[in-house]
């Protein structure tokens, strides 16, 4: 990443970045802060991953996704250089992570905040000159790649923070909280909780949110009072009152209605379970349910099984998507009638078959997933 920034003249030199770590709520917490420095006057970039339908979600600029002119521009000027460049090959990542710099800089952004891919110690996010940080909570998630123990998953995360720098840090789990502040002393890093302001809700579903929103709040007032933003309470409140976050409990209304929701860890469908619970009541749920391989379904089915009795199961049409045959074996233990199909289309509409018009269809487990389910519940 530090040769690709180099080759380009270094674009993300002279703009002020925030970058994002952790395992759940990083997409809310920099959607929210974005919306409060948008709301403030200020033209800002947003770097976050997965796309739902198309990559040009990713970044961000004035609130919306790039267009496809400046998208296709700047990837058409990475790909000329490299040639004469005659460089190695990159990842699609860092390509990207690139190309946000790029855009951001010919937008003229005042600020740009980043989200971390995975992890953070060999994220190509790591090399962006940040001024603040952000650590959202972190849980198991990537153990292939990160580790198998919260403290190694931390380590990773942690590795973002720069000498001297604020960090804002969500509540943790203990052992989390351990090797934040090692890190921190060692660092001279001054931790900074969510600030909850009084009276100020969310628009997004779900009691999570709040969290994220305390964690932007913190975030704007820092830069505020350390690096002179011209944030007011009122660009607060308006910046937490959007809805425009497809893929986060995002209900479109019908007979039945549909829930989409990116929860793809044991922690983060936990947490939608019991807000499916105290949101939707007895309502009859039925779940749609695809993942990746390298993620932990089989501790997910438990907390599902408590909210749905029919389970569809499904696989995205991606590479990375785990077979339906392995999520049965998993599933089988903890649900009364298990269905699988073959494509998420097909799923669909077998959950539109089943269900009546005042239950609930619930899809989640993959940002994948449901990037594939919501241009079908559009129509």
């Amino acid at each position: 990443m530090r040769e690709l920034l180099k080759i380009f003249g270094h674009p993300e030199k002279g703009i002020f970045t925030v970058v994002i770590a952790g395992t759940k709520g990083k997409g809310s917490t920099g959607y929210f802060l974005s919306e409060i420095l948008r709301q403030s006057g200020l033209r800002v970039g947003f770097y976050h991953s997965p796309h739902l339908e198309g990559p040009r979600e990713r970044i961000w600029i004035g609130g919306k996704p790039v267009s496809e002119r400046d998208f296709s521009k700047g990837l058409l000027k990475i790909q000329r250089k490299l040639r004469k460049a005659h460089s190695k090959a990159f990842t699609y990542f860092e390509i990207l992570t690139l190309l946000a710099s790029l855009l951001f800089k010919e937008k003229k952004a005042q600020a740009a905040i980043f989200e971390v891919g995975m992890g953070g110690r060999l994220d190509a996010t790591h090399v962006l000159p940040a001024k603040l940080m952000m650590l959202t909570p972190i849980h198991y998630d990537h153990e292939a790649f990160l580790g198998n123990t919260l403290a190694e998953i931390t380590r990773e995360k942690v590795a973002i923070l720069r000498p001297g720098c604020k960090v804002v840090v969500a509540p943790q789990e203990r052992e989390v909280t351990r090797e934040i502040q090692k890190v921190a002393r060692k660092r001279r890093c001054r931790l900074e909780p969510p600030l909850y302001l009084k009276g100020m809700k969310t628009r997004l579903l779900g009691d999570f949110q709040k969290l994220n929103a305390a964690m932007a709040f913190r975030a704007a007032a820092i830069l505020r009072e350390s690096h002179h933003f011209p944030i007011t309470e009122d660009a607060m409140r308006r910046g937490i009152s959007s809805n425009h976050w497809p893929g986060r409990m995002e209900v479109f209304s019908g007979k039945p209605s549909i829930l989409l929701d990116g929860a793809h860890n044991p922690k983060s469908v936990e947490v939608l379970s019991r807000n499916l619970n105290r949101i939707f009541g007895a309502r009859r749920k039925i779940l749609i349910f695809g993942t990746s391989r390298d993620k932990r379904s089989e501790r997910m089915f438990p907390f599902l099984s408590k909210v749905f009795d029919v389970c569809i199961l499904t696989q995205s049409d991606n590479s990375r998507a785990k077979e339906v045959s392995a999520l049965l074996s998993e599933a089988r233990p903890h649900f009364k009638t298990l269905l699988p199909t073959a494509s998420s289309k097909e799923a669909l509409e077998l959950a539109q078959k089943l269900a009546f018009p005042g239950d609930l269809i619930v899809a989640t487990g993959s940002f994948y997933l449901i990037g594939e389910i919501r241009p079908e519940c559009r129509n």
